[in-house]
């Protein structure tokens, strides 16, 4: 491949690329896109893929999985030798999942995989026994940190000036992707919350006030009511269709005879761990099947969100 830079209008000589982009360019992420596009090819195991980070998963508990698993590896070591485009295998690591996991040891390009008990997937903190805290530590201290900057290099207490500052600063940590990775633990829960209730005394003359009444005061909700709605939210997306995935991939509609409900119902699967029960595909089914028909039948998002809100606000009067 030929390149050429162009600084300002000038453009430089012509070079001669043999692997890899050109870092900083407009082009290079497509480019190395399009390099890749075929590394998932003759993989048996999933493939997920995201610009240079490659994961292979392979279920290894039943039988010829572990050999499965080792003929994918081989599989990309023929790959990155075909294109020249090789793995840095000090960075390439195994995570096992699931107590019945035989905990195996995996090579590539003859050097034994480090195992791992936790990795970073997009900003997410994924634990091999699968539980949250260490998500919830990390969110809750990245938020407090910006919280502390906010506090420090604003003097104004009034909550024309901070909550602003918090909903777009510190708030994004406490939530990001946590449709995924919702806290169930008290523990966790609080942890996440202690942030917010640490904001909102910071407002002038809330301080002495007790957390709902601060929330009242600032027209706001409690994190764990957020994520009531956003798990509400993110449910509505897919049962419309407004998330394009495969039918009946996260969710699988109930069908019976009954009358009685609204006709978008959703079928529970069954499980046996509690980590399961919390899952998002799991813990939402009850609370979105005994919605009423005018909230679940709302043409956009915006309107679900109201109809929501107009919901919970007759609930809490009861």
């Amino acid at each position: 491949m030929i390149l050429r830079v162009v600084v300002n209008g000038v453009y430089s000589a012509q070079g001669l690329v043999t692997s890899g982009v050109p870092q900083g360019s407009v082009l290079g992420p497509i480019l190395f896109n399009i390099f890749i596009s075929d590394i998932a090819e003759g993989i048996n195991g999933k493939v997920c893929l995201f610009a240079d980070d490659t994961k292979i998963c392979n279920r290894v508990d039943v039988p010829g999985g572990i050999s499965q698993m080792t003929n994918d590896l081989g599989k990309l070591k023929k790959w990155s030798e075909l294109w020249q485009l090789s793995f840095n295998v000090d960075k390439c690591k195994i995570m096992h999942l699931g107590r019945k996991n035989p905990w195996a040891e995996y090579r590539i390009f003859d050097t034994v995989l480090t195992s791992t008990s936790e990795e970073r997937d997009l900003g997410v903190i994924i634990s091999e026994d699968l539980r949250v805290s260490s998500q919830c530590n990390r969110a809750a201290g990245n938020a407090g940190r910006m919280l502390g900057c906010v506090g420090r290099g604003i003097s104004s207490r009034k909550r024309e000036v901070l909550m602003p500052l918090y909903r777009a600063l510190v708030r994004p940590h406490l939530e990001y992707c946590v449709q995924y990775w919702r806290p169930y633990l008290q523990k966790d829960i609080e942890i996440l919350e202690r942030v917010q209730r640490r904001a909102t005394k910071m407002v002038y003359g809330l301080k002495e006030k007790s957390y709902q009444e601060r929330l009242n005061d600032l027209n706001m909700y409690s994190l764990e009511k957020r994520r009531d709605r956003g798990d509400m939210i993110e449910t509505f997306k897919y049962v419309k269709g407004i998330h394009k995935v495969e039918e009946g991939s996260i969710f699988k509609r109930k069908q019976n005879s009954k009358t009685r409900g609204h006709s978008l119902r959703l079928e529970g699967q069954r499980f046996k761990s509690n980590i399961r029960k919390h899952y998002f595909t799991e813990r939402v089914v009850d609370t979105w099947n005994s919605l009423p028909v005018e909230v679940v039948e709302a043409k956009t998002v915006i309107e679900f969100n109201q109809a929501w809100d107009r919901h919970k606000a007759i609930l809490n009067k009861r």
